[in-house]
């Protein structure tokens, strides 16, 4: 058998509406198929010309809280099961103050400082190995402009005219 804490919302607001329209079954939790067709109806019908809350038909209902054919047993909230329902309702409809919790909670969030000073050395270090480096290629390279007099005269030997 199903209880009313375990049900999802939209099965809690289909017992809450059977339990709003007819009183009775709070005494007497049994309802047959066909009344409770009948309530799905009525209040499906009563939906389309204001806005209420939509209502979905209780196949779960037929599944699992079967007492004998055609009879079924509804998940009767406590008083206590009723006002979190309430709550819970009043949360999925005001999806705004929900919001507003986020942001104040996203407002009081620690700020972490990082210290920068061993990245400061790290960057100063790579440079002065880069500069060294560089700077030892330089002095072992040969120098280009004496190599293109002699490239010259080779051409010139060999009939090309630059």
């Amino acid at each position: 058998m199903l209880k009313f804490a375990n049900l999802s919302l939209s099965q809690k607001r289909f017992v809450v509406a059977v339990l709003e329209s007819n009183p009775q079954y709070k005494k007497d939790p049994q309802i047959t198929l066909k009344e409770c067709a009948a309530i799905y109806y009525v209040l499906r019908d009563q939906r389309t010309g204001s806005k209420n809350e939509k209502i979905g038909y209780p196949n779960w209902l037929f599944n699992k809280n079967k007492v004998e054919r055609g009879v079924y047993q509804l998940p009767v909230p406590t008083a206590a099961e009723l006002s979190d329902y309430q709550k819970e309702l009043d949360a999925k409809l005001n999806p705004v103050v929900k919001a507003k919790a986020k942001v104040a909670k996203l407002a009081k969030a620690k700020t972490v400082k990082v210290k920068t000073a061993p990245a400061a050395k790290s960057k100063q270090k790579d440079e002065t190995m880069e500069v060294s480096r560089l700077q030892k290629i330089i002095d072992e390279s040969v120098e280009v402009d004496e190599d293109v007099e002699d490239f010259n005269a080779i051409l010139r030997e060999n009939g090309i005219e630059v």
